[in-house]
Order: structure tokens, then C-alpha cells, then sequence
């Protein structure tokens, strides 16, 4: 029988914080991990962000080499196209080298999973990016709709995952219920049926899709339930939520750029007045049926064993105030064991060896509460501590009963796994590095030019005339020297590597940056190739830049300080780690021939690389790694390789 793997992808997952609960006794699969399997932290590809990292998890390649070293890569025509797009990883991905060798591997809601080649195997939504950013399979993100809105700070999802605060509506406001006049085929209420009516608009085109809503009685003791229809008329309803509860999900068509799509939609009714006043109806994102999936006829057989596919589920509704976080976390919850169960549809009855997917819940919830339950964050408040970290528990037991769901139905040549490409540290200090160059005179402006003081400097705004170093639009860790290669090249390089190794944080006595190389150097890092600037740094432990949106401003002004805002973060500073919190990553690993109650001893062995998984995985199916796959087997996670060596004398 040959050899299977579920290798389920967890962004953001924490491993002290998952032993710290396991402890607790409430996660007892991840717990049958950490006394049947091998637990470990890996050392994340830099810089440490999330395209870089599922790009290193599916290539065993270093960061030059698969070159995802940023949010967008940049192409030799000049174009720029999204990291999430498969054209964006240049190495070989591990189901390619499957598919080699005569197997068939299968990628759910991987980063750059589409295109990568695939012709034998199974990919479900490539792109997976996560956050409300571009995708082919939307017709609307989710939307709360009220009769009572009232514009309010929120803190929503950036395209990066990154907790952003807006003022908005965040919550769409509708009609108040009102008698229900004009319609046919009324369905039963003890009182008198009320109307409202809501407005799904698609992301592309003008297209606006109406559906009516009828607050109805159920009980005689006032308006409990809400029933949506695509007309008025009783015959039409496709969905019905009672308070508190979630409808069935309705398929059904929609206008999108003036062309039907099928596409699928559930909602919960979250409040209701019993006289009919205070509605608050959360619905999903509205996604396609169709499209989403290689090959095509996959789609709907997925959904008819498993229900409809929701491309997009995050802490979004509730950061920005459209549900509660229970909500927000059932949505994640049904997108998770959704993987879970295609993960064992796939490999037990189409004849696949591997699964990867990608579950973005924890990078979410990190980003938004880590700072609370940490005490190295200067902005840790202990009364509130215990609150935020019992959202942290929810959602880890949720992963638990995913990675159940898996481990259930494994049988005795499977092995079972989960991967997260890195965790977060908490905020300590912000560092501007634009406004740094700015001010140090490597970049000039042009004049009115905006942006600076949040870290964004757009390269159509810079004087290239009297500007010697930059930065790309892009998040960045890389700088560029504007001069040809030679003598003044040389000079400016110099009197950069200078600078940054001398900046000092005064107000704390620390350097920001850690380590400041030139391009020759930067193999240290991990950076080579075509994507790689002219000089790389890395952030110190505890500082963080480019996320200007959650942070607002460095108190006091300036380049380098204490953030208005706390938050946490991951990116391109040194990985580090306290008693709850991990910006490293994670390998855990269970099956035949593994140790069993294992960990890597770091302080004898070093840490297990991100690379290091593709030929870990690769040696366990008895196939060749992807052709461009630089990491190493880890033997230490095998019976019979003891590789801790004691000195002699």
C-alpha cells in the first residue's frame, strides 16, 4: 500500500501556545500529537511573511531561489503580479514531483497553487490569499446588514491579514421592517409579517442583486426567525434564520458583470427586536459554485458531498463589528473541517498520496490579540489578559477537531501532519525605515508628495534626481542603490551599511536593524537572485515596520518609537519567541517509522528549516524532491537516527 500524508496547513499557529493548552487538557488530538508524533518550531524562510514561507513549505527551496521574497514579485517584462499567484513561485512545487514520478497529489486553498502545472492531480482554489483581496470566485464578501447603523471605528482585515482601524459602515443599513404589502403566497406568522429588503452588489460590474427579507413569527412571543426571498412571493424563499442561528446555505444565480453565476450564501440572524425593530442579518461571502477548482467537474462533486466551498472565512466580521467573534469563528470552523473532509475524500477514494492546504485562522487572531495575552508587549494589560486569551483557546480547540476530523479517518500507512509557516511576536517598538532613508537624505521626494510618516512612499513620488537609495512601493526589506555598478555605487552602498548598522533607538539605547548586508552577502539570509536588493536587513527582536494602518503613529514622531496602537506581527526581523508567543514556524509530523513524544533539542541540533519540509515529506512517499528543493532530510524525526553526538573527554 503506498504511503499517504495530510500535511494541513495551519498560518499563524503558535506552538508554545498550542503545548500551553494542551496542558489545559482541551486539546487532546493536538495532544495526541505531542505523545504519538514529533512537535517542532522551524525556522521560517526570511523574510518571515506569509507568500515567502508556503512558497519554501511547497518547494523546498530557499527564498532566492523560489524568489516570493515580497508581496508582489516583479516579472523581466517589469509587471508586478500578486506573490499568490502561481506565476509568482520559480521553483517546483512538491505535487509537480509527485505527478513525475506517477503519483498525484491534491492543494486546497494554497498560495500560488494556480498555475503550477498540475495535470494529474487535484487543485481546489490556487490562489488562497488571505484577507478581502481580488478573487476569481466572489461575487460579494460578506456584509451585515441593520436597520439601526451608525458610522463607528472599526478594525478590519488589511489585504495581508494585518488589522487595520477604519471609520465606516462597516454594517450596511437597510429599510426598518415595515407591514408586508404587494406580496403572494404569504408563508405563516402568529403576528402580521414585516418586510425589509437587502442589496447584494457584485464586485465587478454594476450589477445590484435584491433579495426581500420577511420578519416572521414563529411562536406567538413576537418576531424570532427572518426568511429571504429572490421576489415577493412565499414560493421564492431560498433561506431561513432563526435568532442566533445559521441558515441552511442557498445556492442560487446572481448577477455579476452582467452574466449569470451560480454562487452560494448562508445567514445568521443575529438580533431582532420580538416587535421587529434592531435587525442585525450577517451574510457570507457569496461564492461561485463553478470555476474554483482543477479539474473542473471537481467543483461540484466537492459540493455535493460536502456542502458549498466559501473561498474567504477570517476574523473580519467580527474586527469590524459585523459579529460577534463566536461567528466570525464558526465560519473559519466550516471552512477548516470543509479541508478536512475533501482532505479525506481526496486521498482515501482518488488515489492521492498528499494533501496541502492552507487555514489562515490563526495569523488572523494573532494579528489582532496577541499583544493582549503577552507580556513582553509594553501594552499588556492584565485585566483584560485572561479575556483575549480565551479567544485564543476557542480557536485552537476548533483546530483540534480539524486535525480530528483528519486524524479519524487515517489508516495505519498514513501519516498525519500540520504546517504553519510562521506564528507572530507582539509589537515592543515601530521603526519607519522611508522616513528614516528620507531623513538620513538616501531618498528625496517630489515636492507634495504624502506618505512618509506611514512608512509609504510610492516610487512615482520620489525625485530620482537627488535620490541615491530606495525602497519599492512593496513591503519591503530590501533597498535599492540608484547608480549603476562602480565607484559611486560602491560609496553609496558604503555610507549605507553604515547608517543603518549605527541607528540608534535612543529613547530605549537598541539598534533597530539586527543585520545589514550587501547583495553579495545576502546568501546569510537566504537572498539571492533576481527579486533581491542591493542591500537586505533584518529588524531586531521586538521592532516591526510597514503597518502604519493598525499602529497610526509613532508617539512623538520620528523614525523609530513606541507604536499609538500595539498589535503583533511577523516580517522581516529575526524570529523570536516567549513563554506564549512564536514567530517561528511548525512541523509536526505523526506515522509510521517517526518518533513517537519527539522534539528536535535546538541547543544541540539548530532548528528544522522551513525547507527542510518538502524532502522530509519527499523521503517518507520514497520519491524525488521538486528539481529546484535546496533543504535537507530531518533523520532526527525517524526511529533508529539519534543524532545528538556528546564530546568526549
Amino acid at each position: 500500500m503506498a504511503r499517504k500524508i495530510f500535511a494541513y496547513g495551519m498560518d499563524g499557529l503558535i506552538t508554545p501556545m498550542m503545548k500551553y493548552f494542551a496542558k489545559e487538557g482541551v486539546l487532546p488530538t493536538f495532544q495526541r500529537m505531542l505523545d504519538g508524533g514529533t512537535v517542532n518550531q522551524t525556522l521560517p524562510s526570511f523574510p518571515v511573511w506569509t507568500p515567502t514561507n508556503w512558497a519554501t513549505l511547497s518547494t523546498g527551496a530557499h527564498t532566492g531561489t523560489h524568489s516570493v521574497t515580497r508581496w508582489r514579485v516583479q516579472l523581466p517584462s517589469g509587471t508586478r503580479i500578486n506573490s499568490f499567484d502561481g506565476r509568482a513561485n520559480n521553483a517546483e512545487r512538491i505535487w509537480n514531483a509527485l505527478e513525475r514520478q506517477g503519483l498525484k497529489g491534491v492543494a486546497v486553498h494554497y498560495p500560488a497553487a494556480h498555475p503550477s502545472g498540475v495535470q494529474s492531480g487535484f487543485v481546489v482554489d490556487g490562489f488562497g490569499h488571505p484577507g478581502h483581496a481580488s478573487t476569481d470566485y466572489e461575487i460579494a464578501a460578506g456584509q451585515a446588514y441593520t436597520t439601526t447603523a451608525q458610522e463607528e471605528e472599526t478594525v478590519q482585515m488589511d489585504h495581508d491579514g494585518t488589522a487595520v482601524r477604519r471609520k465606516q459602515r462597516s454594517i450596511e443599513p437597510i429599510p426598518a421592517f415595515q407591514s408586508a404589502e404587494g406580496w403572494s403566497n404569504l408563508p405563516n406568522s402568529q403576528s402580521p409579517p414585516l418586510e425589509s429588503v437587502i442589496e447584494v452588489h457584485a464586485r465587478l460590474g454594476d450589477d445590484v442583486n435584491t433579495f426581500y427579507l420577511l420578519a416572521l413569527d414563529g411562536s406567538g412571543n413576537g418576531y424570532d426567525r427572518v426568511q429571504i426571498y429572490t421576489a415577493k412571493d412565499g414560493n421564492t424563499n431560498i433561506a431561513q434564520s432563526c435568532l442566533g442561528e445559521w441558515s441552511d446555505w442557498a445556492i442560487e444565480t446572481f448577477q455579476i458583470e452582467g452574466r449569470d453565476q451560480r454562487a452560494s450564501v448562508r445567514f445568521k440572524l443575529l438580533e431582532l427586536n420580538t416587535d421587529g425593530s434592531g435587525l442585525k442579518l450577517y451574510r457570507t461571502q457569496v461564492t461561485y459554485t463553478d470555476g474554483f477548482t482543477y479539474p473542473d467537474e471537481l467543483a461540484a462533486e466537492l459540493i455535493d458531498r460536502f456542502g458549498p466551498y466559501q473561498e474567504h472565512a477570517s476574523m473580519t466580521p467580527y474586527t469590524s463589528g459585523m459579529t460577534d467573534f463566536d461567528t466570525a469563528l464558526e465560519e473559519c470552523e466550516y471552512q477548516g473541517l470543509w479541508f478536512a473532509d475533501v482532505a479525506n475524500y481526496i486521498l482515501h477514494e482518488k488515489d492521492c498520496n498528499l494533501f496541502y492546504c492552507h487555514w489562515h485562522l490563526y495569523d488572523y487572531l494573532n494579528h489582532i490579540h496577541l499583544n493582549d495575552v503577552d507580556p513582553v508587549c509594553p501594552g499588556y494589560d492584565p485585566n483584560t489578559a485572561d479575556e483575549a486569551l480565551d479567544l485564543f483557546r476557542k480557536a485552537y480547540i476548533v483546530g483540534d477537531r480539524v486535525l480530528q476530523r483528519i486524524w479519524d479517518a487515517a489508516d495505519s500507512e498514513t501519516y498525519v501532519g500540520v504546517l504553519a509557516d510562521h506564528g507572530a511576536s507582539p509589537d515592543v517598538r515601530i521603526a519607519n525605515i522611508r522616513l528614516f532613508l528620507h531623513e538620513q537624505g538616501f531618498t528625496a521626494l517630489k515636492e507634495g508628495a504624502t506618505g512618509v510618516e506611514e512608512d509609504q512612499v510610492l516610487e512615482k513620488d520620489i525625485d530620482w534626481e537627488n535620490t541615491t537609495a530606495y525602497m519599492k512601493d512593496d513591503k519591503g526589506f530590501d533597498i535599492f542603490i540608484h547608480a549603476e555598478p562602480g565607484p559611486k555605487f560602491d560609496e553609496i552602498e558604503r555610507k549605507l551599511l553604515l547608517t543603518l548598522r549605527t541607528w540608534v533607538d535612543e529613547q530605549v539605547g537598541r539598534n533597530p536593524i539586527a543585520i545589514a548586508l550587501p547583495n553579495r552577502d545576502a546568501y546569510l539570509l537566504g537572498q539571492w537572485g533576481d527579486q533581491c536588493g542591493d542591500v537586505i536587513f533584518a529588524w531586531e527582536h521586538g521592532y516591526v515596520s510597514g503597518y502604519y494602518g493598525q499602529w497610526k503613529s509613532i508617539v512623538g514622531g520620528g523614525s523609530v518609537g513606541a507604536p499609538e496602537v500595539f498589535g503583533a506581527h511577523h516580517g522581516g526581523f529575526i524570529p523570536t519567541q516567549s513563554d506564549i508567543s512564536s514567530s517561528y514556524g511548525s512541523f509536526f509530523l505523526a506515522g509510521p517509522g517517526l518518533k513517537k513524544g519527539y522534539e528536535r533539542p535546538t541547543d544541540k541540533l539548530g532548528y528544522i528549516h522551513a525547507a527542510d519540509v518538502v524532502p522530509t515529506l519527499c523521503h517518507i512517499l520514497d520519491i524525488d524532491p521538486p528539481a529546484q528543493t535546496q533543504g535537507a532530510i530531518a533523520y532526527d524525526l525517524f526511529e533508529g537516527h539519534e543524532m545528538v553526538r556528546e564530546r568526549e573527554g
